[in-house]
């Protein structure tokens, strides 16, 4: 089989192809035909393309053939019999055209393929289905008696039992007027207070915000916003050192609904490192994180 399609993909087979389509054809057009398609030929890679390509101009030459007009092929002379042409004028293709029977060819190979595949398909579903589930009677089974062991019967077995042995102590004489002292012992009085509670420091803490000298909000509102009229509220949490300045990256935490107000809020927060107002305990300045929340909005 690999020799046979080497044999088809030989480039002689290929131009004899071209060839024997293009003089199928007027011969008005055979030989504009057989010169433009021996050179697209030449233009493709690969043998098979090429051998599709000789097919397809084939199949173009009997549409070609069935489709030009009667009138413009020529009478053919003898010189061209002599030549092996064929003349078109004489065709009789009878009831049906070629592309009727062309038609009709391919809605046959349609049909069978058809019926191949609803003939696999019903028996590959007859295999897959498995058989019916059928219900037999079980009888029950009657439980096995088991006899019971046989009875042991003990005769002539003695039993030795060692005698205990239990060492008693001496009797001690006491004497009749002995006397027994009790000490008492003076103890400090079990208090039932509870111990005096050291008083809990409350610390005062005042929360920071923007300071003195913190940018406007305007200066920062997007002009794309302006022009479109964009206004809403984003909330932004800082953590300050006890300065006022930026310790990290400021952070959103609940946007405006829209990415550009957030993102100048963004600005602004970064642009007012050193003027935030930092929170106190006990009225001393320290390290802290809050939010805080800045407003976009147009004056009317």
């Amino acid at each position: 089989m690999s020799q046979r399609n080497e044999r088809l993909l030989q480039p002689d087979v290929i131009h004899w192809l071209i060839h024997h389509a293009a003089h199928r054809a007027p011969e008005s057009l055979s030989s504009r035909l057989e010169e433009e398609w021996l050179a697209d030929v030449e233009s493709r890679s690969s043998e098979w393309s090429r051998l599709r390509f000789a097919l397809g101009c084939c199949w173009a030459t009997m549409v070609i053939v069935s489709e030009y007009p009667r009138s413009r092929v020529p009478a053919a002379s003898s010189a061209a019999a002599a030549r092996g042409f064929i003349t078109l004028a004489d065709r009789n293709f009878g009831y049906f055209s070629l592309r009727s029977g062309t038609l009709f060819l391919i809605a046959g190979l349609h049909a069978v393929l058809f019926y191949v595949l609803i003939t696999t398909l019903s028996h590959t579903h007859g295999l897959a289905t498995p058989p019916n589930l059928q219900n037999y009677p079980v009888n029950p089974v009657a439980p096995e008696k088991v006899p019971p062991p046989p009875a042991m019967e003990m005769k002539g077995w003695t039993i030795d039992v060692q005698k205990l042995v239990v060492d008693v102590p001496p009797k001690i004489d006491v004497e009749e007027d002995a006397t027994t002292q009790v000490v008492e012992k003076s103890s400090e009085p079990y208090s039932t207070s509870p111990p005096p509670e050291t008083p809990i420091h409350v610390v005062q803490q005042v929360g920071g915000g923007p300071g003195a000298g913190f940018p406007e909000t305007a200066d920062f509102y997007p002009s794309l916003s302006i022009h479109l009229e964009e206004q809403g509220i984003s909330t932004v949490r800082v953590c300050v050192d006890a300065k006022g300045r930026l310790t990290s990256e400021p952070t959103t935490v609940k946007g405006s609904g829209n990415a550009r107000l957030d993102e100048g809020a963004l600005k602004l927060a970064r642009a007012g490192s050193g003027h935030y107002r930092a929170t106190t305990e006990d009225g001393q300045p320290v390290n802290s994180c809050y939010a805080f929340g800045v407003r976009f909005q147009l004056k009317k």
